[in-house]
């Protein structure tokens, strides 16, 4: 596990989060250095644009003066925070930040794109494009209102404990219509089985009548 610190905020990565964002990046059909170098510049866009999301959570919650780490995991990532003890409001803007910062690093990231002078056959083209369409693709998909994603949490902090099943119910339907999207329309497995999943995950929080 590699760790270290970033504004004195301790960030831990597990194994698991360079396999899987090799993974995405196409690590499955490399079969030549370009493809391998590709991935390669993939997984690095990656890192940057995800722990810097994270990092917005984490700076928001030490800007309310509580403590925080950072974990890089399987398909994404996590700044805890101690339970309890920020406002709906807090939570709400803890988890905003976020998905836009990352938003913000995607628009600068374009903007370099067209205002530098890249050289044909420059790995810093690739890599750019990497770190827009993983900034832009992240934060967009974190924002639906899917519990446990952002938009999720976002949702459940404006509704507050009464709203709790119907944070779980919009949750239930919003990913069941993303994994149909996914599969017939971007022909990916992928975000079908993600959005499986938290699609149970809500249906289970609603059938627990929003509580746990």
């Amino acid at each position: 596990m590699l760790s270290f610190r970033i504004f004195n905020i301790p960030i831990h990565v597990q194994p698991w989060f360079w396999l899987t964002l090799g993974l995405i990046g196409g690590g499955l059909h490399a079969s030549d250095a370009e493809s391998i170098l590709r991935m390669f510049l993939f997984i690095l866009a990656g890192f940057v644009s995800i722990l810097v999301h994270e990092l917005g959570h984490g700076l928001m919650i030490r800007k309310y003066g509580l403590p925080t780490e950072i974990h890089l995991i399987a398909f994404g990532g996590f700044a805890t925070s101690p339970r309890g003890r920020l406002s709906r409001k807090e939570s709400f803007l803890v988890t905003a930040a976020g998905p836009g910062i990352q938003f913000i690093l995607g628009l600068l990231a374009l903007a370099l794109l067209h205002i530098l002078p890249i050289p044909d056959g420059s790995l810093l083209r690739p890599l750019l494009v990497y770190l827009v369409s993983v900034s832009f693709i992240w934060s967009v998909l974190n924002c639906m209102p899917v519990f446990p994603l952002d938009g999720g949490q976002m949702l459940a902090a404006i509704l507050g404990p009464n709203g709790q099943r119907t944070t779980y119910m919009v949750g239930l339907l919003t990913a069941i219509a993303l994994a149909a999207a996914g599969f017939l329309v971007l022909n990916s497995i992928l975000l079908p089985l993600f959005m499986g999943y938290f699609a149970y995950q809500n249906w289970q929080g609603y059938q627990r009548g929003g509580k746990g």
